[in-house]
Protein backbone atom coordinates (compact mmCIF):
# COMPACT_ATOMS: atom_id res chain seq x y z
CA UNK A 1 0.00 0.00 0.00
CA UNK A 2 3.02 2.27 0.77
CA UNK A 3 2.69 5.21 2.94
CA UNK A 4 -0.15 7.53 2.77
CA UNK A 5 -1.91 9.36 5.32
CA UNK A 6 -5.38 8.92 6.94
CA UNK A 7 -7.20 12.10 6.68
CA UNK A 8 -10.20 10.86 8.76
CA UNK A 9 -12.48 7.94 10.73
CA UNK A 10 -13.71 6.20 7.44
CA UNK A 11 -10.42 6.44 5.56
CA UNK A 12 -8.83 4.71 8.68
CA UNK A 13 -11.54 2.28 8.92
CA UNK A 14 -11.01 1.52 5.37
CA UNK A 15 -7.31 1.08 5.54
CA UNK A 16 -8.22 -1.80 8.86
CA UNK A 17 -10.69 -3.47 6.86
CA UNK A 18 -8.68 -4.00 3.74
CA UNK A 19 -5.96 -5.48 6.77
CA UNK A 20 -8.71 -7.74 8.05
CA UNK A 21 -9.58 -8.98 4.42
CA UNK A 22 -5.91 -9.73 3.73
CA UNK A 23 -4.91 -11.40 7.53
CA UNK A 24 -8.62 -13.52 6.59
CA UNK A 25 -6.89 -14.27 3.39
CA UNK A 26 -3.47 -15.86 4.91
CA UNK A 27 -5.02 -16.68 7.98
CA UNK A 28 -7.94 -19.04 7.55
CA UNK A 29 -10.39 -19.22 10.53
CA UNK A 30 -8.03 -17.65 12.85
CA UNK A 31 -8.72 -14.23 14.56
CA UNK A 32 -5.91 -12.36 15.98
CA UNK A 33 -6.27 -8.99 18.40
CA UNK A 34 -4.68 -5.74 17.74
CA UNK A 35 -4.88 -3.05 19.96
CA UNK A 36 -4.31 1.04 18.45
CA UNK A 37 -2.92 3.57 20.17
CA UNK A 38 -1.86 7.29 19.21
CA UNK A 39 -3.13 9.67 16.59
CA UNK A 40 -4.84 7.01 14.80
CA UNK A 41 -7.28 5.27 18.02
CA UNK A 42 -8.15 8.97 18.83
CA UNK A 43 -9.19 8.71 15.02
CA UNK A 44 -11.20 5.91 16.01
CA UNK A 45 -12.55 7.26 18.96
CA UNK A 46 -13.61 10.53 17.10
CA UNK A 47 -12.25 12.68 18.82
CA UNK A 48 -9.49 13.71 16.69
CA UNK A 49 -9.71 14.57 12.78
CA UNK A 50 -5.89 15.21 11.42
CA UNK A 51 -3.68 13.38 9.62
CA UNK A 52 -1.69 10.31 10.63
CA UNK A 53 1.37 8.78 8.93
CA UNK A 54 0.39 5.42 10.01
CA UNK A 55 -1.47 3.32 12.57
CA UNK A 56 0.39 2.82 15.69
CA UNK A 57 -0.57 -1.16 17.30
CA UNK A 58 0.96 -1.69 20.65
CA UNK A 59 -0.12 -4.78 20.86
CA UNK A 60 -0.81 -7.55 17.95
CA UNK A 61 0.58 -11.24 17.03
CA UNK A 62 4.28 -10.79 15.79
CA UNK A 63 3.04 -13.15 12.63
CA UNK A 64 1.53 -10.36 11.46
CA UNK A 65 3.98 -8.19 11.27
CA UNK A 66 4.97 -8.74 7.13
CA UNK A 67 1.11 -7.76 6.77
CA UNK A 68 1.37 -4.76 8.82
CA UNK A 69 3.83 -3.78 7.06
CA UNK A 70 2.05 -3.49 4.26
CA UNK A 71 -0.83 -1.67 5.08
CA UNK A 72 1.18 0.97 7.04
CA UNK A 73 0.72 -0.57 10.69
CA UNK A 74 3.46 0.05 12.92
CA UNK A 75 4.60 -1.99 15.58
CA UNK A 76 7.42 0.52 17.14
CA UNK A 77 4.95 1.55 19.48
CA UNK A 78 5.79 -1.58 21.71
CA UNK A 79 9.36 0.48 22.63
CA UNK A 80 7.23 2.86 24.61
CA UNK A 81 4.92 0.89 26.07
CA UNK A 82 5.95 2.06 29.01
CA UNK A 83 4.13 5.25 28.48
CA UNK A 84 0.67 3.48 29.05
CA UNK A 85 -0.76 3.27 32.75
CA UNK A 86 0.24 -0.58 34.26
CA UNK A 87 -3.53 -1.98 33.52
CA UNK A 88 -4.93 -0.24 30.30
CA UNK A 89 -5.58 -3.51 29.02
CA UNK A 90 -8.97 -3.15 31.55
CA UNK A 91 -9.88 -0.40 29.83
CA UNK A 92 -9.65 -1.32 25.33
CA UNK A 93 -12.45 0.03 23.42
CA UNK A 94 -13.31 -2.13 20.59
CA UNK A 95 -13.36 -0.41 17.56
CA UNK A 96 -17.27 -0.41 16.36
CA UNK A 97 -16.78 -1.90 12.49
CA UNK A 98 -17.29 -5.72 11.13
CA UNK A 99 -13.82 -7.34 11.01
CA UNK A 100 -13.18 -10.84 10.44
CA UNK A 101 -9.95 -11.56 11.17
CA UNK A 102 -9.35 -9.44 13.64
CA UNK A 103 -10.96 -7.92 16.83
CA UNK A 104 -9.80 -4.37 17.13
CA UNK A 105 -9.45 -2.07 19.82
CA UNK A 106 -8.50 1.04 21.09
CA UNK A 107 -6.39 2.03 24.76
CA UNK A 108 -9.26 4.84 26.12
CA UNK A 109 -9.18 8.16 26.23
CA UNK A 110 -7.89 8.73 29.27
CA UNK A 111 -4.45 6.47 28.60
CA UNK A 112 -3.93 7.46 25.49
CA UNK A 113 -4.06 11.43 27.10
CA UNK A 114 -1.34 9.64 29.78
CA UNK A 115 0.92 8.12 26.66
CA UNK A 116 1.03 11.68 25.00
CA UNK A 117 1.76 13.28 28.18
CA UNK A 118 5.19 11.62 28.19
CA UNK A 119 5.54 12.78 24.69
CA UNK A 120 7.38 15.99 24.24
CA UNK A 121 6.11 16.66 20.94
CA UNK A 122 4.17 19.99 20.10
CA UNK A 123 1.65 17.51 18.24
CA UNK A 124 0.98 15.34 20.45
CA UNK A 125 0.37 18.17 22.96
CA UNK A 126 -2.02 19.63 20.42
CA UNK A 127 -3.70 16.10 20.45
CA UNK A 128 -4.54 16.36 23.62
CA UNK A 129 -5.91 19.65 23.88
CA UNK A 130 -8.35 19.55 20.90
CA UNK A 131 -11.89 20.39 21.96
CA UNK A 132 -13.72 17.01 21.63
CA UNK A 133 -10.51 15.28 23.86
CA UNK A 134 -11.64 17.77 26.46
CA UNK A 135 -14.86 17.51 26.59
CA UNK A 136 -14.90 14.22 26.44
CA UNK A 137 -12.10 12.98 28.83
CA UNK A 138 -12.84 11.63 32.58
CA UNK A 139 -10.89 13.97 34.65
CA UNK A 140 -11.20 11.52 37.77
CA UNK A 141 -10.18 8.46 35.14
CA UNK A 142 -7.29 10.20 34.35
CA UNK A 143 -6.02 11.32 37.52
CA UNK A 144 -6.18 7.59 38.29
CA UNK A 145 -4.14 6.78 35.09
CA UNK A 146 -1.42 9.37 35.81
CA UNK A 147 -0.78 7.67 39.20
CA UNK A 148 -1.16 4.16 37.76
CA UNK A 149 1.17 4.66 34.95
CA UNK A 150 4.14 4.83 37.80
CA UNK A 151 3.40 1.16 38.30
CA UNK A 152 4.47 0.33 34.43
CA UNK A 153 7.30 3.17 33.90
CA UNK A 154 10.90 1.93 33.71
CA UNK A 155 12.18 5.60 33.98
CA UNK A 156 12.01 7.49 37.50
CA UNK A 157 13.12 10.77 35.12
CA UNK A 158 10.74 10.18 32.52
CA UNK A 159 7.96 9.41 34.59
CA UNK A 160 8.39 13.26 36.55
CA UNK A 161 8.61 14.75 33.77
CA UNK A 162 5.42 13.27 32.42
CA UNK A 163 3.69 14.33 35.85
CA UNK A 164 4.83 17.73 35.21
CA UNK A 165 3.01 18.12 32.26
CA UNK A 166 0.18 16.60 33.99
CA UNK A 167 -0.15 19.09 36.32
CA UNK A 168 0.29 21.62 33.55
CA UNK A 169 -1.89 19.98 31.52
CA UNK A 170 -4.48 20.06 34.03
CA UNK A 171 -4.24 23.79 35.34
CA UNK A 172 -4.49 24.67 31.19
CA UNK A 173 -7.56 22.70 29.85
CA UNK A 174 -9.67 21.61 33.11
CA UNK A 175 -12.54 23.53 33.06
Amino acid sequence: MGAQEVEDRAGLLRRLEAFDRAVAVNYPDCVFELVIVGGGALILLGVLSRPTDDIDAIQYPKQLLPLMKEFDLSGRVVAYADHFPYDFESRLCPVDAEFKAIQCYTASLEDLVVSKLYSDREIDRSDIREATVLSLLDWDQLARAVEEAELSCLNERRYREMLHRYDEYRKECRQ
